[in-house]
């Protein structure tokens, strides 16, 4: 390709009128290990990045270095809770972030979303179901 090709290329892309494609980032945080492989494999097969974390300190650290979308949030897991979502949702506002857990009250729920949650997921995870809630929330 020649020179002005790519200047042209480059030149369509700043002006915008070519959308630039970004493959969304997810991180998944859960003490589950299989858990994390389930989603991670899943969501890798549908074009997203994926990492994932088994504490709520690697999650926040991850988070930090990875600069996730999308966050999935296993409500119970070692350092996790409400006070993981609030640090997350201060270091990364733009971020989107779903709780998951097999167990959510209604008080626990209003309290996330509260905070800065998207929403909440019961566990078992749908997969078909949860990957059109990312979707919808990443507006892909």
């Amino acid at each position: 390709m020649s020179g002005d090709a790519i200047g042209v290329r480059r030149l369509i892309r700043i002006l915008g009128m070519v959308p630039q494609m970004k493959t969304p980032k997810i991180l998944v945080a859960d003490d589950e290990i299989k858990t994390c492989r389930l989603l991670s494999r899943f969501l890798f097969s549908h074009g997203f990045s994926v990492e994932f974390a088994l504490t709520g300190n690697e999650a926040l650290i991850k988070a930090v270095e990875f600069e996730p979308h999308c966050i999935l949030l296993d409500i119970r897991m070692p350092q996790g809770g409400p006070e993981l979502l609030s640090s997350l949702k201060t270091k990364l506002p733009e971020s989107i972030v779903f709780m998951v857990s097999a167990i959510i009250e209604d008080n626990q729920e209003e309290d996330y979303l509260e905070r800065g949650a998207h929403s909440c997921i019961d566990k078992p995870v749908n997969l078909e179901m949860l990957l059109d809630a990312i979707r919808q929330a990443l507006n892909l």
